[in-house]
């Protein structure tokens, strides 16, 4: 899959609230590349989740 069609599946998985796939396609993205704009998606997903779902990362 390309760098875009990862972000799309990220995005998906966001709409839905699947957070690990949607984190899991960010980071293919950023893998394919470093400076792709899944970077910043994938930094305010993981403040979304910090903020809304601190106790299911606490137990």
């Amino acid at each position: 899959m390309t760098e875009a069609e990862w972000i799309a599946k990220g995005k998906e998985a966001y709409a839905r609230m699947d957070w690990k796939a949607c984190l899991d396609a960010y980071a293919e993205a950023i893998r394919l590349n470093p400076e792709s704009e899944a970077v910043e998606l994938r930094r305010m997903t993981m403040r979304i989740i910090e903020f809304y779902n601190k106790d299911q990362y606490n137990p």
